[in-house]
């Protein structure tokens, strides 16, 4: 079940714009490889936890010749003052500690595909809007033509010059849209890049220091 739900793309809806913009492939497949991280690392707290209250279980039951064997090997407590339980317990509750670690710095996860996610986003819809500056250039060439073909006297000619002067004022003002949004796209990524590699290198300093 993880293996299939890390491996799978949650946002299906940039597929067709991820087959018409091969650009797009590393960032969805870095959204895909932090997803399966966020999984593990889940999983891991989870079975970090259960491995500990395990071990205080199967404590519970077992008698003083372990207690003395753990300690000489351990050396976590004086071998004269501690039960087995006291100390399966205490390696429970270290365990729980770096537990809460891992599953601390899975939340910082979320916040790292956010900022992904949020690139991506912004990517998607400049792809967009030059697919729709192709659309309307495809369509002023073809205006064009047909003006072209027009004598002085067609009575189309001053509706057909008026559409073609409205696809070129189009393509004018999605040329500006453009040039705004790759400076302003480019200022955005550095910004989250740098968000991002905080979250991702302070937790894990964080879960270190917890561990």
């Amino acid at each position: 079940m993880f293996k299939s739900a890390a491996t799978k793309i949650a946002h299906n809806s940039t597929l067709p714009s991820l087959s018409g913009n091969k650009d797009l492939r590393p960032l969805q497949d870095l959204i895909t490889a932090e997803k399966g991280v966020l999984i593990s690392l889940q999983k891991l707290s989870v079975d970090f936890a259960k491995a500990g209250e395990a071990l205080r279980a199967w404590g519970a039951g077992e008698g003083e010749d372990l207690a003395a064997r753990l300690l000489l090997l351990l050396l976590l407590l004086p071998s004269n003052h501690n039960s087995i339980q006291d100390i399966l317990g205490a390696s429970t509750t270290i365990l729980a500690h770096f537990s809460a670690a891992l599953s601390g710095y899975a939340a910082r996860e979320h916040a790292i595909r956010d900022h992904l996610k949020a690139i991506r986003t912004r990517e998607e819809a400049l792809d967009e809007l030059k697919r729709r500056r192709k659309a309307t250039l495809a369509r002023a060439d073809s205006a064009e033509k047909k003006l072209n073909k027009m004598g002085p006297e067609h009575k189309n000619l001053a509706a057909q010059t008026d559409a073609l002067n409205g696809l070129q004022a189009q393509i004018r003002g999605m040329d500006g849209e453009i040039m705004t949004e790759e400076a302003a796209l480019g200022d955005f990524k550095r910004s989250s890049a740098r968000a991002l590699m905080g979250l991702k290198f302070g937790g894990l300093l964080e879960a270190c220091e917890k561990g």
